[in-house]
């Protein structure tokens, strides 16, 4: 953790604590979320947990590294970065999570198997957090995904983490990395695993289980968590975003996941609804991409003009930065409203954003102005994600309070704030 960290032993709370945000106790918290119209480094810091590394590389990037390497672009000489955009992000509704992902094969190999460009695109990802006053990060990649046999799955590792350092040191961010395993590709999970632990003291944090979810089941992944398990290496698994709720249930009870990404499948299922609450743990939920992947259509209310008016979707803005609204100014419905109601553990992030052509800042104005969420429950949504990273105990309270410190004032958190913060029972239970 960097130094900038090491705030006073004043005012430090317990790891792991809830915090609790009334709409009085600090308008200025909640009033800055109404105006997080322009990124802007003096807007309230964010967390984000569920971000892929390759679902963010910079369209500029990409199309500058195509040109260089003489990989044919669409239109040939004549191709421009607007008619190379639709080949490397959503531009409309996805019939399916399978259907989303196939942009990545057309623009991984750009940086694939490329050394000084991994080393690039990771610096870059660090900036990009800093413009949006993202102060801690998750982000999560395969390395073997990014070899393009050419490198070893460790010198992918040790380039990302040479862009990352770079940057984190430049920008004052703080950026951890979570190697994934691919569930089409279980034989590559064992040694996921021991790669994650292997960099640990590198900032690898964790392990996640990546994929097809709905075709590729989990089973043959289960031995490569067992052994996440007793080397200590922390656990989060995609589940509930395709599939079903016993995938989150086998995620949870099979894998040992602390965290679950996307996990929309619970709220088909009281028991496991009931498993995730009474155990705290995390769900990394991700608007846009679970509209685009079309994975919540299944649990939208049957009726057919609230249907009908959450599928009405247009894209505005820029080419660069498509932005997805429901043209109903009536509130959308989406299964983190379940969530927010019952006050589970949850936050936003972007998924990949590059892909979907958004940034957080949009996930939580989407969050606002269209799902109605209010300023506390997403400024909870932010310390959820921060009581829920897989840092250490020490680095965590640390995050915490400097989190506390850009969202409430000093005095108030002297004064008022600490009477609300209340004990987060799961916290020993999810370590």
């Amino acid at each position: 953790m960097d130094k900038e960290y090491e705030d006073s032993e004043e005012d430090k709370i317990l790891p792991g604590t809830l915090i609790h945000l009334d709409e009085k106790s600090s308008p200025s918290a909640h009033q800055s979320l109404h105006h997080r119209h322009s990124l802007s480094l003096t807007s309230p810091s964010l967390v984000e947990l569920h971000i892929h590394f390759d679902g963010s590389f910079r369209h500029s990037t990409l199309f500058e590294l195509a040109q260089k390497k003489g990989i044919q672009l669409p239109n040939g000489m004549e191709s421009t970065i607007e008619n190379f955009l639709p080949y490397i992000s959503i531009q409309s509704v996805c019939q399916s999570l399978v259907e989303f992902l196939e942009k990545f094969p057309f623009f991984t190999p750009i940086v694939a198997g490329d050394v000084e460009a991994l080393e690039r695109v990771a610096y870059e990802f660090v900036e990009d957090q800093a413009i949006q006053d993202v102060l801690y990060t998750e982000t999560r990649y395969s390395p073997h995904y990014l070899t393009a046999g050419k490198l070893k799955p460790e010198d992918v590792i040790e380039a990302i983490n040479h862009g990352l350092q770079r940057g984190m040191k430049e920008f004052h961010v703080d950026v951890r990395t979570i190697l994934c395993c691919i569930r089409q590709n279980p034989e590559w999970s064992m040694e996921t695993v021991n790669l994650a632990d292997k960099y640990r003291s590198a900032g690898v944090v964790g392990i996640d289980l990546a994929g097809d979810e709905h075709n590729y089941p989990i089973d043959p992944h289960i031995p490569a968590f067992k052994r996440a398990v007793e080397l200590g290496v922390h656990r989060t698994v995609h589940a509930g975003e395709t599939g079903s709720s016993e995938s989150v249930r086998q995620a949870i009870e099979l894998c040992h996941a602390e965290r679950i990404g996307h996990g929309y499948a619970i709220i088909d299922d009281p028991s496991v609804y009931d498993l995730i609450r009474r155990n705290d743990i995390h769900l990394e939920c991700c608007l846009t991409s679970s509209i685009q992947t079309n994975a919540i259509a299944k649990y939208i209310p049957k009726d057919s003009e609230k249907r009908e008016k959450h599928f009405i979707l247009h894209g505005h803005e820029t080419t660069t930065r498509l932005h997805f609204h429901i043209r109903s100014k009536k509130e959308v419905w989406h299964p983190i409203h379940h969530f927010a109601r019952d006050s589970l553990n949850f936050s936003l992030s972007c998924d990949d954003p590059s892909v979907s052509q958004i940034t957080i800042e949009h996930e939580y104005e989407h969050a606002l102005a269209d799902l109605k969420l209010s300023p506390a429950q997403l400024t909870q949504c932010v310390f959820n994600a921060a009581r829920s990273t897989f840092l250490n105990d020490n680095e965590k309270q640390l995050l915490i309070q400097r989190l506390l410190t850009k969202y409430i004032p000093g005095d108030i958190i002297k004064d008022n704030f600490q009477n609300n913060i209340m004990s987060n029972l799961a916290f020993s239970k999810n370590i």
